[in-house]
């Protein structure tokens, strides 16, 4: 059988209608996996900016094309009891969870802004902070007890290069992520040997659906001048290391983080 092979194996991809997240269910999809596409609706602008939130429906059909079965739910995965309840509703969809993607993120959103660190108060830093690490912790603590039970299971964690070092203009995302690093690793050795727990850190990924405009982002900042690749990514080169990591191809890999960033440091 190719090591790759997901037939039979159940995946929750947070994020997953749109992007990265996307293109990460479609390729586990392809690899035979059945699939639970978590995403949320739009809410209202408090401090930050509106973001784009696609719906789940043409992804479900896009799998279904496949030959797999896919169901889309609405949960914030930044609130426990909405995470709880999504998770009981795959297992009771599928009757187990084999596979977990973490994806569901950003650098701003309608709570909290990007910019210097004495640009951004409390809030921001609360609000980025709840997206993108704790909704990690949720997830993965609802999910870990089902994969303990049945002796088997991977997580995927989705951290990013502003995660690795300094990241001016961009500091509450990339402590954020740099917690993601951390948890990744911790999650490992505690869940060993029943579940390989790793993450991926992408550099500058452009995909058709980011935002045309990042409200946020200096001029020339998202740039390839200085990826010795000479191209930004795309979300197809993430879901590649994503299939390789959650599959038995990736058996003796965990509590590790795998850089896609064309080579920029």
């Amino acid at each position: 059988m190719d090591s790759m092979d997901l037939t039979g194996k159940v995946a929750i991809v947070t994020g997953g209608s749109q992007g990265i997240g996307k293109a990460i269910a479609l390729a586990l999809a392809g690899a035979g996996a059945d699939i639970a596409i978590i995403s949320r609706l739009p809410e209202t602008v408090d401090m930050g900016t509106e973001r784009m939130h696609l719906p789940a429906d043409p992804v479900i059909g896009e799998i279904g094309e496949r030959g797999r079965k896919a169901v889309g739910i609405l949960a914030d995965v930044r609130e426990p009891e909405q995470v709880r309840a999504m998770v009981g509703q795959v297992k009771d969809e599928f009757g187990h969870v084999d596979i977990l993607v973490n994806n569901a993120g950003a650098t701003w959103g309608e709570t909290f802004r990007m910019g210097q660190l004495l640009e951004m108060g409390a809030q921001d830093f609360r609000e980025c902070l709840r997206l993108n690490l704790e909704s990690f912790f949720h997830v993965s603590s609802a999910v870990a007890p089902l994969m303990l039970e049945q002796g088997s299971g991977a997580i995927l964690n989705m951290a990013s290069g502003s995660g690795q070092g300094a990241s001016p203009g961009n500091g509450l995302y990339g402590a954020a992520k740099a917690g993601v690093i951390s948890l990744t690793l911790t999650m490992a050795q505690e869940w060993a040997p029943a579940i390989r727990v790793n993450a991926i850190a992408p550099g500058t990924i452009a995909h058709a659906d980011r935002a045309a405009v990042h409200p946020y982002a200096p001029p020339g900042s998202r740039g390839a001048t200085a990826i010795p690749l000479g191209r930004t990514g795309d979300a197809v080169d993430i879901a590649g290391a994503a299939l390789y990591l959650v599959s038995d191809a990736a058996s003796y890999t965990t509590g590790t983080v795998i850089d896609i960033n064309g080579g920029r440091r």
